[in-house]
């Protein structure tokens, strides 16, 4: 019976019914989509029945693939836990902390302060698609995660700033004569997307744009990360909107300009409620809650 699945298998089964397709699927994991495939069907010929159904669009579990999904993911967090707390009960610590962009202000902020509280402690930075990071801090493979609020079960999120945000362009721009510019004016040019699997910031920008009673238009490529959007700007109309700590970095050639209203963003610190070793998440969280004012505007500097 235990060798019908793996616990590779279990990962496999969990991340398909994550992500509803197999595309994120095997970027998630990571792994080429058609060995994923072939994974499922194997897993499937194995066990006699089928786990998901494929449509153009998407895929969608059965009964069957439902129930091994919720039961995966039980197992996968009972083994994560049972490692954790054997190296914890050995007096062997981690703190894993997920941002997007590490090198900003605010994050090695974070990083700082959970090293000078816990100097004998193991800090790890980890990046994972936005789809993982709830249930990746429910089951206590995150310690933190620093960035935008996570919706979740008995998940936590305190504020931790506020940070102004900026379009960033070519210092040959035609909007780089503004003092500021409005959303009016930057919907005239196209704005440079986030790859969406790492980050939700297109659909921030979104939501500012049309409150504000604008449509975006996009750029035709897509960037992965702070560094590769802002190059997107380079001899372009292309604008990006960023938060300041990411403007006031570019090199000679860019330059950027606030917005008219005022736009700023809130960074989150998320936990998880209920992991097992409770007191040393709170520890974590109260060094880091510690560091930081509630009435504190990250300047970018």
């Amino acid at each position: 019976m235990l060798d019908l699945v793996s616990l590779r298998d279990l990962q496999y089964i969990v991340a398909v019914d994550r992500e509803r397709s197999i595309t994120r699927a095997a970027a998630a994991i990571p792994m080429a989509q058609p060995a994923l495939s072939q994974a499922i069907a194997r897993i499937e010929r194995r066990l006699g029945v089928t786990l998901f159904r494929r449509t153009s669009r998407t895929v969608v579990p059965t009964a069957a693939g439902s129930l091994l999904a919720d039961r995966a993911r039980t197992i996968l967090t009972d083994i994560h836990h049972a490692v954790r707390d054997t190296r914890a009960a050995g007096g062997h610590q981690h703190v894993r902390i997920h941002v997007t962009e590490p090198s900003l202000t605010v994050p090695r902020r974070v990083f700082a302060a959970v090293r000078s509280a816990l100097p004998d402690t193991a800090v790890r930075q980890m990046t994972v698609p936005r789809s993982q990071v709830a249930d990746m801090l429910a089951s206590g493979e995150l310690t933190l995660a620093v960035g935008p609020r996570e919706d979740g079960a008995r998940i936590e999120a305190g504020r931790l700033c506020r940070e102004r945000v900026v379009a960033v362009m070519s210092d040959t721009h035609p909007l780089a004569a503004a003092r500021a510019v409005t959303p009016a004016q930057v919907v005239a040019y196209p704005i440079v997307t986030i790859d969406d699997d790492m980050s939700d910031w297109n659909a921030t920008v979104t939501r500012y744009l049309t409150r504000a009673g604008h449509i975006p238009q996009w750029t035709g490529s897509s960037a992965f990360g702070a560094v590769a959007a802002a190059d997107l700007t380079n001899e372009t109309q292309a604008v990006f909107l960023a938060i300041e700590s990411i403007a006031r970095s570019q090199p000679a050639g860019r330059t950027y300009r606030p917005f008219t209203p005022n736009w700023q963003i809130t960074w989150f610190l998320n936990w998880h409620r209920d992991t097992a070793n409770a007191t040393f998440a709170e520890t974590v969280v109260g060094a880091v809650r510690r560091s930081f004012r509630p009435s504190d505007t990250s300047d970018g500097e």
